[in-house]
């Protein structure tokens, strides 16, 4: 259980990115919408393709999100796709669109979360008393898919002139 005080709430909008713009009253009601998980080292989170409806803040730990990338003399292969500390946050995507997910989550270390449902989210977002709230909430998702995107098509770039490279000095 963490409780919430002046200290953990300056830390949050300190260390979190997402929570920034939020003013104490508007991040000690998110706060309290929200539940806390803790995993032991190389625990699973979710998996692959498991139907996902929640998003993570890592408070203490360390996560790697990971994909599964084929078998390799009988043994399934990861590739990591990120490894998260404090103050970052994942699962996102099925938050949203409630979906299978397109990545594993394993706790790398004893972690701490909080997380938020989508039906928890919903119930918020109808209600009139949270309306500056809910839309701090779904700019932030924006700011954060966004950001996460132009991380991505970097990559992206990068592995194509990593190819380029390659194709040209087999050449």
């Amino acid at each position: 259980m963490v409780t919430l005080n002046k200290d953990l709430i300056d830390r949050l909008k300190s260390s979190i990115q997402f929570f920034d713009d939020f003013t104490d009253d508007e991040l000690i009601a998110f706060l309290k919408l929200m539940k806390t998980e803790q995993y032991l080292e190389d625990a699973a989170i979710f998996k692959e393709f498991e139907e996902g409806d929640t998003m993570y803040i890592i408070l203490k730990g360390e996560v790697k999100i990971h994909r599964r990338m084929g078998k390799k003399n009988g043994i399934d292969q990861d590739t990591i796709l990120a490894k998260l500390n404090a103050g970052e946050c994942f699962g996102e995507i099925g938050l949203i669109d409630r979906r299978a997910r397109s990545a594993s989550a394993t706790a790398v270390t004893k972690t701490l979360l909080f997380t938020i449902s989508h039906d928890t989210l919903f119930k918020v977002s109808i209600n009139q008393n949270y309306s500056r709230l809910t839309a701090k909430l779904y700019r932030n998702f924006s700011k954060m898919l966004a950001r996460r995107l132009r991380e991505s098509n970097d990559k992206l770039v990068d592995l194509s002139f990593k190819a380029q490279d390659k194709s040209e000095l087999k050449s």
